[in-house]
């Protein structure tokens, strides 16, 4: 398994991944992949991803730079993890978040967070076994486009 960068040719498996791991099926692609251009072309944004031996996408994670009220220096958040059912529980997951601390840490970001679904009770223990720590809840409001 290796962990890149990700690179244009690899925003459509991005999109595969999350539809189809992270549940997000009406994701419009063009839109996606217009997003994932963006970060590729912003320091304050990282995509990585995990490909297999023989070059399939199998993972991916995805972590913005940013700056927060209660935090002293800058810190960073993991935007979206997903890995392919077929790979999952192999450490791939793990092995993500790492390069993303270690992201995080060389780009001098003093904490990394992360937003987990409240259903993904999966998810909680994973991030939790990776030394995370449940310190909120998250909340949102979706404005209409009307």
């Amino acid at each position: 398994m290796i962990i890149s960068e990700a690179k244009e040719q690899d925003f459509p498996s991005i999109c595969i991944l999350i539809k189809n791991e992270l549940g997000y099926t009406e994701l419009n692609n063009t839109e996606t992949i217009n997003r994932l251009k963006y970060f590729s072309e912003s320091n304050d944004w990282i995509t990585y991803i995990a490909s297999d031996d023989s070059g399939e996408i199998i993972g991916f994670i995805g972590v913005m730079k940013g700056l927060a009220y209660n935090i002293e220096g800058y810190y960073s958040q993991i935007i979206a993890l997903a890995v392919s059912k077929k790979a999952q529980r192999k450490g791939i997951g793990s092995k993500l978040v790492k390069k993303a601390e270690e992201w995080s840490i060389s780009n001098g970001i003093a904490a990394i967070g992360v937003n987990s679904g409240i259903k993904r009770l999966d998810a909680h223990a994973f991030y939790q076994k990776n030394g995370y720590v449940k310190k909120s809840f998250s909340f949102i409001k979706i404005f209409s486009k009307d």
